[in-house]
C-alpha cells in the first residue's frame, strides 16, 4: 500500500514539472479576395500561459478535390495582413508566406530580429497573419492541415508539439465556412455602425454593419465604467454588410456601449439590457 501511495505522489510531482501547453494554432475564415483563396491564421494562448512569440514556421499542407492541380500558393513578403506586432517593426522583420514540400504545403514565417526582445501575447486569441493561393476553379472543395514538425519558440526556447503548443484543424473543406455571417453581396460605400435591433432588449438583440474595404474588423461591448465584457466580432472581414447576434442573458441590466474598429474608423453607439 506504502509503494503505491508513493508511486501516486511521484506520478503527480512529475506532471507538475511538465510544460503547460502555451498555445493552439487554427485556421479561420476561407474566402475569396480577387479571384484567390485566402485564410487566416490565429494563435489561441490558454488560460494562465503567456506566449512570447520567438521565431516560429507554421507549416500547413493543403490539397483540393478537384481534378488536377488547381492550388498554388502565393508567396509574400510580407505575408498577407500579418500582425504589425510581429511584423516589421523593431523586434520583427517582415513574416513572410513559403512553398515547401513541392508546392504541397506553406509555412507562415514569423522573424524575431537577433537580440531582440519578443512580443508577448497574454491568453487570448491573436490573428497572426493570413496565406494566400492562386486558384483555377472556385468549384472546388479545398483542404488544409497542421504540420506537427511546425517550428514554435516561446522567445528562443523551442516548444515541443502536444506539451508547449498544438493545433485544432478545421473540420472539412477551408473554403465555405462561415462565421458572422453577410447580409448581402452588395458592396457599401462608406463604414456603418447601425443601431442594435431591438433596442431596449432581452436577452438578444442584433447588431448590423457595413463595410466598404476589407480589413481586421473589431466590435466590442463595453460597460458604463468602460469595461469590456463582451467581444462580438475579432477578425478579417471581406467588404459587404454583416449582421452578428449578441446574447446579453449573463449581463445585468443596465447601458452599454459597442464599438466598430477597422481600418481606421471607429464608431460608438448605445445598447440597453431590460431584464
Amino acid at each position: 500500500m506504502k509503494k503505491i501511495i508513493s508511486l501516486t505522489i511521484l506520478i503527480l510531482t512529475f506532471a507538475s514539472l511538465l510544460p503547460a501547453q502555451q498555445v493552439n494554432f487554427t485556421a479561420q475564415n476561407g474566402r475569396i479576395e480577387s479571384g484567390n483563396l485566402v485564410f487566416d491564421i490565429y494563435a489561441n494562448v490558454n488560460a494562465g500561459q503567456t506566449w512570447n512569440v520567438g521565431p516560429t514556421n507554421i507549416r500547413m499542407k493543403y490539397w483540393n478535390d478537384a481534378p488536377g492541380n488547381v492550388m498554388t500558393l502565393i508567396p509574400e513578403n510580407p505575408a498577407s495582413n500579418a500582425n504589425n506586432n510581429l511584423s516589421n517593426n523593431n523586434s520583427y522583420g517582415n513574416m513572410t508566406s513559403t512553398k515547401i514540400m513541392n508546392d504541397s504545403a506553406a509555412s507562415l514565417n514569423i522573424l524575431l530580429l537577433y537580440n531582440k526582445a519578443p512580443y508577448t501575447l497574454a491568453p487570448g486569441s491573436y490573428w497572426l497573419g493570413s496565406l494566400r493561393f492562386s486558384i483555377t476553379t472556385q468549384t472546388a472543395c479545398f483542404y488544409t492541415q497542421f504540420y506537427a514538425i511546425s517550428a514554435v519558440f516561446d522567445n528562443l526556447t523551442p516548444l515541443q508539439y502536444g506539451s508547449g503548443w498544438s493545433f485544432t484543424n478545421p473540420t472539412g473543406c477551408i473554403f465555405g465556412q462561415v462565421g458572422v455571417n453577410p447580409k448581402n453581396l452588395e458592396i457599401p460605400k462608406q463604414y456603418i455602425l447601425k443601431q442594435n435591433y431591438p433596442n431596449p432588449f432581452n436577452p438578444v438583440t442584433k447588431v448590423e454593419f457595413a463595410l466598404p474595404k476589407s480589413g481586421f474588423v473589431s466590435v466590442k461591448v463595453y460597460d458604463m465604467l468602460g469595461k469590456q465584457v463582451a467581444v462580438l466580432v475579432n477578425e478579417y472581414k471581406n467588404a459587404g454588410t454583416y449582421a452578428v447576434d449578441f446574447n446579453a442573458s449573463e449581463l445585468s441590466s443596465g447601458t452599454y456601449f459597442y464599438k466598430l474598429e477597422v481600418n481606421g474608423f471607429t464608431e460608438v453607439k448605445k445598447m440597453m439590457v431590460l431584464k
